[in-house]
């Protein structure tokens, strides 16, 4: 079970980047995608979204972001590898999440997954504005991932090369990708950036 992980903040765009990215394993791929969606409140917003493109769904609710939640995340895991046994879960985290926080606990208690791989996605034309207000939440979100994609491309504007420019300056040799609507991401994209066949 290959596992990808999407963090971000609150409306970059990570159920859109999710469901082209599950539509795709299942269509060019001929594989199986379970979604376990990690949201904030005692009723997802998402989740009906997610039931009506006829993926399976995990929705997790209420509790604190970093502990109550990422223990039943871990537990969802496991519980998806043992009964499902898909070739992929996607995981879409709350957009307060810190997704490197919960890659430890998922390597620390987990070894359901051939491949775990995060994903940060950012939206372009709000990243300068989310940084200057909460720099330690977005950087957090960007540094440790193993690929960011700047979404919303098409109406970033003149700020997307700014904003390109320094996510790659917080993440080095990460790959920084953009997307948007009119220009989805491709699979192909992630099976080289990810190097799995």
């Amino acid at each position: 079970m290959h596992i990808l992980l999407f963090g971000g903040f609150l409306g970059s765009g990570k159920t859109t980047t999710i469901l082209q990215v599950a539509r795709q394993i299942t269509e060019a791929r001929q594989e199986t995608v379970a979604i376990i969606e990690n949201e904030i409140g005692d009723a997802g917003v998402d989740d009906k979204l997610f039931q009506g493109s006829g993926i399976q769904v995990r929705p997790l609710f209420g509790g604190c972001v970093c502990c109550q939640i990422t223990s039943d995340l871990v537990t969802a895991v496991n519980e998806i590898y043992q009964t499902i046994n898909p070739d992929w879960l996607v995981v879409e985290m709350t957009g307060l999440a810190i997704p490197g926080n919960i890659v430890e606990l998922v390597n620390k208690y987990c070894s359901a997954f051939a491949t775990f791989k995060t994903v940060t996605i950012v939206d372009g034309g709000r990243w300068t504005e989310l940084k200057e207000v909460l720099e330690p939440l977005v950087v957090a979100q960007v540094e440790k991932s193993d690929l960011v994609i700047v979404n919303k491309s098409d109406i970033a504007g003149p700020d997307l090369k700014t904003t390109v420019a320094d996510i790659k300056a917080l993440v080095g040799q990460v790959p920084v990708l953009t997307a948007s609507a009119t220009v989805p991401l491709s699979l192909t994209l992630l099976k080289e950036v990810f190097q799995i066949e």
